[in-house]
């Protein structure tokens, strides 16, 4: 990987291309939120498939980074690392752990994975609420 480092600079790659199209969703929901408080049915559609598109792109590329994980935990893969692999399963694993954890204080954890948390909330849950955890704060809106 040292002498040729396609496959760290394609990840690379990928994954800030993710986070592009991320943004750009972000900013197409903020546009999308002007036009409807303008009313402007041309606007809002316009919007509309914008958000769709970058949420599309997003996400396809989020797929694909997912399967380059796979790639290094192929023993006939040129750049095979079971540490790598190792590295990420249990990052995730340990992620979700804690998820479920916190999920129990709130309500009753219905299904959790890497791509969302689905759980049943009592009727008195808030519906927007902030988690502050030690480095990082989450917002939620429940929908």
């Amino acid at each position: 990987m040292r002498e040729n480092p396609f496959y760290v600079d394609t990840i690379r790659n990928f994954r800030d291309r993710r986070y592009e199209y991320k943004g750009l969703n972000k900013v197409w929901k903020d546009k999308l939120s002007e036009a409807k408080a303008s009313g402007n049915p041309i606007k809002i559609q316009e919007a509309q498939d914008m958000v769709v598109l970058y949420d599309s792109l997003q996400l396809v590329h989020k797929c694909i980074l997912n399967s380059f994980y796979g790639y290094v935990m192929h023993k006939g893969a040129r750049w095979y690392s079971m540490e790598m692999a190792g590295v990420v399963t249990y990052t995730g694993a340990k992620i979700i752990q804690n998820a479920h954890s916190l999920i129990k204080k709130i309500g009753r954890p219905l299904e959790l994975d890497t791509n969302g948390i689905w759980c049943a909330l009592p009727e008195s849950f808030p519906e927007n609420f902030t988690f502050r955890y030690n480095f990082m704060v989450y917002h939620f809106v429940i929908c």
